[in-house]
């Protein structure tokens, strides 16, 4: 009886502890490349990094023989993990650091849509005065049983495609690319099934069908291989491979 109560309480605490980002259970960063070396700078909240998206793209590129060096500072969004408050630290980070791209992110639903703007004109600003590229990801995380809820994601992506036509940064439309999925592909589980973080956040084949979506859109690349150390190996992971392909080529 002792050693389940014991258990439990360790259970508790071990959740407890990667929920407070006492225990980082993520890479957050992989930063040692050649000098050719893609480098990413990832910013926003835990739709980043639950799923694994930094890490998943740095693995399914290499089949292509893209190399992908990566920071990630993104935090949940209820513990700084607005661009408001990842800014200066996104700045530090580029000054001190080169930096090809830098990826942003934020809950559009959960903000005045002003400051959004604001926030994203501001970093993409930063970003071209230290000739780093800006993205604008427009993730998936709003579902509904399940499932992408199309009502809450076009919220999300006029947001973004209005701040991606203000300040000229690439927009990688996450958001409707599940959608797509969903709706092409048959039985598929882009969701985690539990998280004390919360229940909008991606599963690994989420992470590895955004990750394809990333490559195709910044890099033209069509991940036709299941790499051996892959994050996700499950039976649908070449159609997800496809699907983000023609959802960024749909005349290909």
């Amino acid at each position: 009886m002792l050693i389940a109560v014991l258990g439990f309480i360790l259970t508790l605490a071990i959740i407890y502890a990667a929920f407070t980002d006492i225990i980082v259970l993520r890479k957050t960063e992989d930063m040692g490349g050649s000098e050719n070396a893609i480098s990413i700078l990832f910013v926003g909240n835990s739709q980043i990094f639950v799923g694994e998206l930094p890490r998943q793209l740095k693995i399914i590129a290499r089949t292509k023989d893209v190399e992908i060096i990566y920071k990630d500072i993104s935090t949940h969004s209820n513990r700084g993990g607005t661009l408001s408050e990842l800014k200066e630290s996104a700045i530090r980070e580029m000054k001190s650091t080169r930096y090809d791209y830098i990826v942003l992110h934020e809950d559009t639903l959960r903000l005045d849509i002003e400051e959004f703007l604001d926030d994203i004109q501001f970093l993409c600003n930063e970003a071209r005065e230290n000739d780093v590229i800006p993205v604008l990801y427009n993730t998936s995380g709003w579902n509904n049983n399940g499932k992408p809820d199309p009502m809450r994601e076009n919220i999300s992506t006029e947001a973004y495609k209005r701040a991606a036509d203000e300040t000229d940064a690439i927009l990688i439309n996450a958001g409707d690319a599940w959608i797509y999925a969903y709706q092409t592909i048959s039985d598929i589980s882009l969701y985690v099934g539990f998280d004390p973080r919360g229940p909008n956040h991606s599963s690994r084949a989420g992470g590895f069908y955004t990750a394809c979506v990333f490559a195709a859109a910044l890099f033209d690349l069509y991940i036709e291989e299941i790499p051996k150390d892959s994050r996700y190996k499950g039976s649908d992971a070449i159609d997800l491979a496809q699907a983000a392909w023609e959802f960024v080529n749909p005349s290909s």
